[in-house]
């Protein structure tokens, strides 16, 4: 963990920060009110691109080249453009990154690209010298403005090392009663290449929605896709404890 936090401190002074609420305590917040599925999202008249420059960076399969993608300039331009909520999976002003600069972070390493129905894309990864910490980018291209959801795993700081939060972050309004199966399956699907690959496979213990607007909301991790797969040790990588 301090290999961990002395990496972001260093991407901290190179980073523009500024204040943000932050999040310390799951257990303080509370699941939204459901949403009438019927309501309609309001669509912007500028609908970005549709992103299927990022079909390319999915081969060779099975593994794709998410290096390749996590530093093209398109990628960093998509994170900054599409991720405007605070990282909030921290808890402290002292790693108030944005997250569109945590993002790259948690799929730095021992990263895959995998598609799925010819519409959805996955990047995933860790953090460097801390991969219990790890990330996934999931996204929609089968619509007219494609949906962004980051998942980040990060480990709870208690009971060692079994309990972990996952951090939802869409790049629009997404309620928990909103969340796609195929977003669901995907992440169900990430522990298990995690598993078959060795790596730590996490008990879930809380899991947070935080929506474009910095509001965060507590869901079940079992309505999020999490704790289908038993919980494991990282026994592949150098990075599975930060020492």
């Amino acid at each position: 963990m301090k290999f961990f936090c002395q990496f972001a401190a260093a991407l901290l002074l190179s980073a523009a920060t500024g204040a943000c609420a932050q999040i310390s305590n799951p257990d303080d917040l509370v699941a939204p009110t459901p949403k009438n599925p019927a309501a309609n999202h309001t669509r912007p008249t500028n609908l970005p691109d549709d992103l299927q420059w990022m079909w390319a960076f999915a081969k060779p399969g099975p593994n794709g080249r998410a290096d390749d993608l996590r530093l093209d300039a398109r990628f960093q331009l998509l994170l900054a453009r599409e991720f405007k909520q605070p990282q909030a999976m921290w808890g402290t002003p002292k790693y108030a990154l944005p997250l569109a600069t945590v993002i790259p972070m948690f799929v730095m390493k021992h990263g895959d690209v995998t598609v799925g129905s010819n519409r959805y894309l996955t990047v995933d990864g860790c953090v460097p010298d801390f991969c219990a910490a790890h990330g996934m980018l999931w996204v929609d291209l089968g619509r007219p403005q494609p949906l962004l959801v980051f998942a980040g795993v990060d480990w709870t700081g208690e009971n060692q090392p079994a309990d972990y939060d996952l951090w939802l972050f869409p790049n629009r309004e997404l309620g928990a009663d909103e969340l796609p199966l195929a977003l669901t399956e995907a992440i169900s699907h990430w522990d298990a290449r995690l598993a078959s690959a060795h790596r730590t496979v996490p008990h879930i213990a809380h899991a947070v929605i935080v929506e474009p607007d910095g509001k965060p909301f507590a869901l079940d991790p079992q309505l999020a896709g999490a704790n289908t797969i038993a919980p494991q040790a990282d026994t592949t990588t150098n990075e599975a404890t930060g020492k």
